[in-house]
């Protein structure tokens, strides 16, 4: 089979992947979810940890005033989502409800990580450059595995002109 030939096979297999009307998440709103669900797991964590004696809190504010910027913009981009998907009069409210529950994931804990390891992990974030990337990258490194809705949008192939 010929490479074009192959890449307008994989392109058609995704079409017939997603349902007509279905609603799903691009790679950038996947990342930015797993930016929200990272901030979200250190927010709950801070306040979990803070009776242990643990300096969680101060650094997770910290990491909130230092990364103002970029978890804005993750934010943002999730709004956007539940807009599109759910217009604008309703976007605001699934949003918030979609950050609801991706707290009470963390109301417990985050499993198999302690207040130690959370220290860890937000001291990591307060010295990495601010940026999106850099906090996705942490996330990733995090194994935070963010709360979807819907199914990831499947992959697009862009075929080379010959």
């Amino acid at each position: 089979m010929g490479k074009n030939l192959i890449v307008a096979l994989a392109c058609a297999v995704s079409v017939l992947a997603t349902p007509a009307g279905a609603t799903c998440w691009t790679s950038g709103q996947v990342s930015a979810a797993k930016v929200r669900d990272f901030d979200t797991m250190l927010m709950v964590s801070a306040l979990r940890c803070r009776l242990t004696g643990s300096d969680l809190l101060t650094r997770y504010n910290a990491f909130v005033t230092q990364d103002r910027v970029p978890l804005t913009q993750a934010n943002d981009v999730l709004r956007a989502h539940f807009v599109e998907k759910v217009g604008k009069s309703e976007g605001l409210n699934a949003y918030d409800n979609y950050v609801t529950k991706v707290a009470n994931r963390y109301g417990a804990g985050a499993e198999g990580l302690t207040c130690a390891d959370m220290v860890s992990i937000v001291s990591a974030a307060t010295s990495e450059t601010v940026t999106l990337d850099a906090l996705i990258e942490l996330a990733d490194r995090a194994k935070v595995t963010p709360l979807l809705d819907e199914q990831a949008c499947p992959m697009t192939f862009a075929s080379a002109a010959q």
